[in-house]
């Protein structure tokens, strides 16, 4: 199996409209920041994008946020990530400035065992592993999202909550340690690769 490396996340969204449907997909963005995170389409607008973001990040989103940009199809409870997640986000956090090579810091988006006919729990998105990488005098905090299944439709979504997530996670990082922290890598793999989510 191979990694693909793409400039940004629109080149890889790109990339997997033309291949769905697939097996086994990796793809890698080396410097994630924002503006390689970001994929506007159709069906999702900025807004939504950061609403989900927010949402799946255990961070306040208002009623009207909720009435404006949730929909069952973008992310209804399958699509919901936020349980638990403020404490999630700080267990990688303590992780990963106690242990700067911690292999723990691991967010799992289940809480528990879950029954395939759940749809509910049958979360896309399973973990997403947190690294620091050393390089020249400082370090990068890079990720890995490992997702069971993923609806290219969907990606822009994934995506920009990555990103957010990550961002959270370096901001807290880097208030706790004395050594300097940007943001690196993302890798993104996908068991089974789909079109959409009624493929």
């Amino acid at each position: 199996m191979t990694i693909s490396i793409y400039k940004n996340a629109k080149d890889m969204f790109d990339h997997t409209t033309s291949i769905s449907p697939t097996n086994d997909f990796v793809g890698k963005i080396n410097i994630f920041n924002e503006e390689n995170a970001i994929i506007q389409t159709e069906l999702f607008d900025i807004d939504s994008l950061r609403y989900y973001a927010k949402k799946n990040c255990g961070l306040e989103v208002s009623a009207k946020e909720k009435e404006l940009y949730e929909t069952e199809y973008r992310g209804g409870s399958q699509g919901d990530y936020s349980s638990e997640m403020k404490q999630k986000i700080e267990n990688v956090v303590d992780s990963l400035v106690n242990f700067h090579n911690s292999k723990r810091a691991v967010v799992m988006m289940n809480n528990q065992w879950w029954s395939h006919d759940d749809t509910d729990e049958a979360k896309c998105l399973r973990e997403i592993h947190f690294r620091l990488e050393r390089e020249d005098n400082h370090y990068k905090l890079c990720s890995t999202g490992i997702f069971r299944a993923q609806a290219v439709d969907i990606m822009p979504k994934n995506f920009f909550f990555v990103y957010t997530i990550m961002s959270e996670v370096l901001e807290k990082v880097k208030k706790e340690v004395k050594f300097e922290v940007k943001m690196g890598s993302y890798t993104h793999f996908v068991t089974i690769l789909v079109p959409t989510r009624f493929d």
